[in-house]
């Protein structure tokens, strides 16, 4: 094949690719004229610099300063050469490429897939024959309908041993259905026989569409092993390939997330009740190939596991490919051993969306959860064990909010965090800072106020150990906004530590922050005073109701934390109920579980639209 024939199979591809429709599965454009614009998906910003010319088929970043044609994009987004770019968008564009092109590897792939493609249609045709009525019982037993059984191209093996061999032995070899792992080899050498029987099967496709193998399910009783695979191929790598994913793209790009489960009925269960965004792996544990697929898909991620311990594990270990991928990432555990399928069936979708305003980010899920080795690892142990994720996130500002969330959840200080993430302090343990300080003198009161007395004080002015509290006792001592918001939100109230209290109940009573003789006064004469404000960024000139937003964003960070902190008292104790079949304790329980949990979600979706609002 010559040069020019090349060339025009690639002119070909390229005209046949809709830019804007390949570019809008990532991105979300907005037309501008006789363009389009929308966020970079190559850097981050706030600002749409991104342009879309579907006249002249580029596009271009005023950014990033990249840009180019349809091939460029698919490089830069897949990370590929242009020979698979080229191959990838002649396969989504349904062109045959010259042999020269595609190269004797590529041939041998396609054989493979044109393999699987009609295994799957002959599944396909033999789960609408009248044979197929045990299989299509148990996938209604389960609850499944269309539209969703066509969707997921949901099929059925025969019971026979040799049903699919026959009806492909006209179409393809035995020996490249061995490969492709549907056909298995006798062992005396005398033919082939199918792998998969009597199962309700489930294909397995690339990112691109393209079936790569299958899941099997058995329906007779006692047939095992319950859940088959196909076996490790050319094109079929389990722990690069995520089921439901081509079905799920326009869910994610919607939402932003991808829900990651684990098994193919829970993927269904979840598109069926309007999860459309939902993929699971392929009976495996979550790789680092597949967490930089979804890295490349531009999309958080919330796992969505079985509450039993393997659940957790599963989710445990998942953890360090997607924070090493980058990838923003939740956690959700179902209650008593549930998967999404079950839940949803005895539940409903709604409790499950109420359950999901609460997933636990990452070191809410290592404080809360029975992570590890041991069934409930010590405080020490569940540190450590961010620590070490907090090594695998690559970008300094996602690394340091986890930092920051970390400090907050199990109440250290950053600088703690910070110096275990830098590997210095070599054998000391990682732990929070001990409250029993030297105790210090009363603090300087207002002028004309008489300062708080009482044999209680020195005790009371040992050094509060949570930086939530240290950092709005600082911003109050030195911001008139602060201080009002603090007075609106309930004044000392909103603090735990006795020394806080005793230390800026004066100035609410006053109503204004200590002026600067003032404050020059009680850093001589308060430990305390000295602390908060050394520690404290000042920041001169801030505006009011900046000051009093952010003062409120840290009343709510506190609020946020004593909730989970009660949620955990209360669920031990719901656990020791009933293990002990205390019933009346476990109802008053059960009712300040739900109670906390919808302050919790209350909670959350404030903070989720001040999140919005500051973007």
């Amino acid at each position: 094949m010559n040069q020019r024939t090349g060339e025009e199979a690639r002119e070909r591809v390229r005209d046949a690719t809709d830019i804007v429709q390949l570019i809008g599965e990532r991105v979300q454009l907005r037309r501008a004229g006789r363009s389009y614009k929308g966020l970079c998906p190559f850097h981050t910003e706030k600002t749409p610099s991104f342009t879309v010319t579907p006249d002249r088929q580029i596009w271009h970043c005023f950014g990033c300063s990249k840009g180019g044609d349809v091939f460029a994009f698919v490089m830069e987004a897949e990370k590929v050469t242009f020979p698979e770019a080229l191959r990838l968008l002649a396969d989504r564009a349904g062109i045959e490429l010259p042999k020269q092109d595609r190269g004797g590897r590529d041939e041998a792939f396609d054989k493979l897939y044109q393999a699987n493609a009609l295994a799957r249609d002959f599944y396909r045709a033999s789960f609408a024959s009248d044979s197929a009525k045990k299989a299509r019982g148990y996938v209604a037993s389960r609850g499944f309908e269309e539209p969703w059984l066509s969707r997921f191209d949901v099929g059925w093996a025969p019971e026979g041993w040799d049903a699919l061999g026959k009806a492909l032995a006209k179409l393809l070899p035995a020996d490249v259905l061995e490969q492709a792992g549907l056909l298995v080899r006798r062992g005396d050498g005398s033919g082939h026989y199918d792998r998969f029987r009597n199962r309700v099967l489930f294909p397995v496709a690339t990112g691109s569409g393209t079936i790569a193998g299958f899941g099997g399910r058995a329906i007779a009783e006692g047939d095992e092993p319950k859940y088959l695979n196909s076996p490790e191929t050319p094109v079929f790598r389990k722990g690069r390939l995520l089921y439901g994913l081509t079905v799920a793209r326009a869910g994610m790009r919607e939402t932003g997330e991808a829900i990651v489960s684990e098994g193919y009925l829970d993927v269904m269960r979840l598109h069926a009740c309007g999860f459309t965004n939902a993929v699971s792996t392929c009976g495996t544990a979550l790789t680092p190939d597949q967490a930089r697929l979804l890295a490349r898909l531009h999309v958080r991620v919330l796992l969505l596991y079985d509450g039993d311990d393997a659940g957790v594990r599963a989710a445990e270990r998942g953890l360090d490919p997607l924070l090493e991928a980058g990838v923003d990432v939740r956690v959700l555990l179902l209650p008593g051993g549930e998967d999404p399928d079950s839940f949803l069936r005895q539940e409903g979708a709604g409790p499950l969306r109420e359950r999901m305003e609460s997933a636990l980010d990452v070191p809410s899920f290592l404080a809360e959860a029975a992570t590890g080795a041991g069934a409930n690892p010590t405080l020490e142990a569940r540190v450590r064990r961010l620590v070490q994720l907090l090594n695998r996130v690559q970008d300094p500002i996602r690394r340091r909010l986890l930092l920051r969330r970390g400090s907050d959840v199990f109440g250290l200080e950053e600088s703690v965090l910070i110096e275990a993430v830098q590997g210095k302090g070599r054998g000391r343990r990682v732990m929070a800072k001990p409250a029993g300080v030297a105790p210090a003198a009363v603090p300087a009161a207002p002028s004309g106020a008489a300062p708080e007395t009482g044999s209680g004080a020195s005790e009371e002015e040992s050094s509060p150990t949570d930086p939530v509290e240290r950092e709005l006792a600082g911003r109050v001592l030195t911001e008139e906004g602060a201080l009002a918001e603090l007075i609106a939100q309930g004044g000392v109230i909103c603090f735990q530590h006795g020394g806080l209290r005793q230390l800026l109940q004066p100035w609410i009573e006053e109503g204004h922050p200590p002026r600067d003789e003032e404050l020059e006064r009680m850093m001589a004469q308060s430990p305390l005073t000295r602390a908060l404000l050394t520690e404290l960024f000042l920041e001169p000139g801030k505006a009011v109701e900046v000051s009093r937003r952010e003062a409120r964003d840290l009343i709510l960070r506190l609020e946020e934390r004593r909730l989970r902190a009660r949620r955990h008292e209360v669920r031990e104790r719901l656990m020791t109920a009933e293990k002990n079949g205390d019933d009346p304790l476990r109802a008053t329980l059960s009712a300040e579980w739900d109670d906390v949990n919808a302050k919790l979600r209350e909670l959350a979706s404030k903070l989720e639209t001040k999140r919005s609002q500051a973007a």
